[in-house]
């Protein structure tokens, strides 16, 4: 019942339309009528479809109930046998030759999802690459990957021939139509597993997994790195290395980025810089980066541990954003060499913690990713409120967010304030991955905000500017995902400028035309990777957030912020326990203090912390008299330097000979 109530109506209609189907094919059989059961066959193959293709939570949850695509293939056709025998010209061999030739059937079908197992696994590389030569490695080009990815899902509808056929033999008495029924299916089925084996052959071309890992190290020694970005994390953290990108561009040194995980590497946006996915921690281990001197780490996760062995690198935590969270003094972040945060607070949150970090092996580097924020007012005739909640984090601990106990108040109190303001909701990646509450309150959010722009007039429409750039930009991820990761890697064999250059004119003119063509009187739902965070900072004039790095980064625009307090303490208490809500107004989950927060939008004197947040900026982030672009750069060559002067560098870009020679 608990995943039932978590899908959304359009998973349980299709899930009613699933069961449906087989049950008016069941009343064919019975009825013996051909037009009812081939009405349920129609709906059962237009089902597959679209479980394959859109109800994918659907697809998740009958698969663990044992109904997948096989089991749903094969009660299918025993419905149709079963139509035949109610049928009364029907012959005892026709039936037996109709079951022979489903019996065949399954067998080319599992000869073929065995040949597609094959082919994936002789295709995939110990590594992943992006902007790195695999010419010489002669990989031949991808399968067709509808083909390949879940086989049985794209051949066992294949049998829609034969069972229409049998509907057709039932309806007008003709054996014809089932023998050519019996062919098509067979015959297609038996052309997918050639064109299977054909690749797999063509497979055979691909060198072994020491030649690849031989390969990488070839060519590491030749590009010589100096700078490695490493991550490791889950599906939905790529945007943690994400954010580090463009800074690992603008360095004035080689860099690299390794990544640990397939999903992660594809999901990696456009970067001129190398990027090599290395899975398996031995592949790693292996792998010597020669002159590389620097590593940087975004996030604290197990494998961090296979760079971390490597004595010729000083490891920096950089993290992904800087918060009064506990997670942000970790105590895993002393086996780093050095920790860099924005500012002095970083320093400060480590020295109270008392976890182990020294503050000499701290460093404030700014916010690299900040240099762009806008300072000015937000460009909209309606003051406009970001609220931007953390998720509900890994333990029960109050105040971990104020999705659940202020977010539905908060929202309902806004939609009813005079003057008016307009809401943008900007939900953390993870909200309700944990907790079913937190789901639940999100879905209030969204109803209430919905129900406001019906309200106002204001409906769905589709925007025909957008949506061409949204095809334009989904134009780089659609080529990948049309051929495997061997292929991607060939192909991506170098840093193409232009495209880089691209993706950014084009994302900075996708953001142009979404914030111009909405009116600004208009609530509006932002989830997902566009409109990103900082737009929503442009055109925000207050931020409603928790204590994370949201709150920290919107420090940088010196526009007001308010902090939901959920922890059940005093303001004061808040204030000490959490630095970074010193200049902000603090509500409580009723929505006491908000009146104040808004005024300080409303009315420019009304502001009473703007001096403060301006001091808090400095104490967050660093001053402001200079770029974080060029601190961070600064930082990361004076690193360099004192590590080669450690660990001195041989003329061809490995370790001296004496270092060599050292026990």
């Amino acid at each position: 019942m608990t995943k039932l109530r978590g899908l959304g109506r359009a998973t349980l209609l299709g899930a009613a339309l699933l069961t449906l189907s087989y049950l008016v094919m069941l009343a064919g059989v019975i009825a013996g009528s051909w037009w009812v059961f081939a009405l349920g066959a129609a709906g059962s193959y237009a089902m597959d479809a679209l479980l394959l293709h859109r109800l994918h939570n659907l697809a998740k949850l009958i698969q663990q109930i044992r109904l997948g695509i096989t089991p749903r293939g094969l009660l299918r056709q025993l419905l149709v046998l079963g139509l035949l025998i109610t049928t009364t010209t029907a012959t005892s061999t026709g039936i037996g030759m109709v079951l022979l030739v489903f019996l065949l059937l399954f067998c080319l079908q599992l000869m073929a999802g065995i040949a597609a197992r094959m082919l994936r696994v002789s295709r995939k590389l110990p590594i992943v690459t992006r902007n790195i030569d695999l010419g010489p490695l002669n990989i031949p080009d991808s399968p067709p990957m509808p083909l390949v990815r879940e086989p049985m899902s794209r051949l066992l509808p294949l049998d829609a021939f034969l069972v229409f056929g049998v509907v057709g033999y039932v309806w007008f008495g003709s054996a014809w139509v089932v023998a050519a029924g019996a062919l098509l299916t067979v015959g297609v089925t038996v052309l997918g597993l050639l064109m299977l084996v054909w690749h797999i052959r063509r497979a055979r071309t691909i060198p072994s997994a020491d030649r690849v890992m031989e390969f990488t190290q070839s060519w590491l020694d030749s590009y010589r790195p100096e700078v490695v970005l490493y991550f490791s994390g889950s599906a939905d953290s790529a945007y943690q290395a994400n954010m580090w990108l463009e800074t690992m561009a603008g360095l004035g040194r080689r860099g690299i980025i390794v990544l640990r995980e397939r999903v992660i590497a594809a999901q990696l946006a456009p970067t001129p810089v190398p990027v090599l996915c290395v899975p398996a921690s031995t592949d790693l281990m292996a792998l010597d980066f020669g002159p590389a001197r620097v590593a940087l780490y975004p996030a604290n996760t197990g494998k961090n541990i296979h760079m971390l062995r490597n004595p010729m690198l000083k490891h920096v935590f950089i993290g992904h954003g800087d918060s009064d969270k506990i997670a942000s003094v970790n105590p895993f972040s002393k086996v780093y060499d050095e920790v860099w945060t924005a500012g002095r607070a970083g320093l400060d949150r480590y020295v109270r913690a008392q976890v182990g970090v020294r503050p000499d092996e701290i460093v404030e580097v700014g916010r690299p990713q900040l240099d762009s924020i806008r300072t000015d007012s937000a460009p909209n005739s309606v003051r406009t409120v970001l609220y931007a909640p953390t998720w509900e984090g890994w333990t029960d601990e109050p105040g971990n967010t104020s999705l659940m106990d202020a977010g539905p108040t908060l929202i309902a109190q806004l939609l009813k304030a005079r003057p008016g303001v307009r809401v943008l909701y900007k939900p953390h990646p993870f909200t309700g991955l944990r907790s079913p509450l937190a789901r639940t309150a999100h879905r209030r959010i969204v109803a209430l905000l919905e129900e406001a722009n019906r309200a106002a007039g204001h409906g769905d429409r589709e925007d025909p500017a957008l949506a061409a750039l949204d095809r334009r930009l989904a134009a780089f991820d659609d080529d990948r995902g049309a051929t495997d990761e061997a292929h991607n890697s060939r192909e991506e064999s170098g840093a193409d400028p232009g495209a880089v250059r691209e993706v950014a004119i084009l994302t900075e003119e996708w953001h142009r035309v979404y914030w111009e063509g909405r009116p600004d009187t208009a609530h509006l739902v932002i989830q997902g990777p566009r409109p990103s965070l900082y737009s929503c900072f442009n055109q925000a004039d207050l931020l409603i957030s928790d204590i994370s790095s949201v709150v920290a980064d919107f420090v940088a625009t010196e526009k007001p912020y308010a902090i939901t307090n959920c922890e059940g303490i005093t303001h004061e208490e808040f204030r000490v326990k959490h630095p970074t809500s010193s200049a902000a107004y603090l509500l409580l989950p009723d929505g006491e203090g908000l009146d104040t927060a808004l005024a300080a939008v409303h009315l420019r004197e009304g502001d009473e912390l703007a001096g403060l947040r301006r001091e808090l900026r400095t104490y967050l982030l660093g001053p402001s008299d200079t770029s974080s672009m060029s601190r961070f750069a600064a930082a990361v060559d004076d690193l360099y330097d004192r590590a080669a002067a450690l660990r001195p560098l041989s003329p061809l870009g490995g370790e001296s000979p004496a270092e060599l020679s050292r026990p």
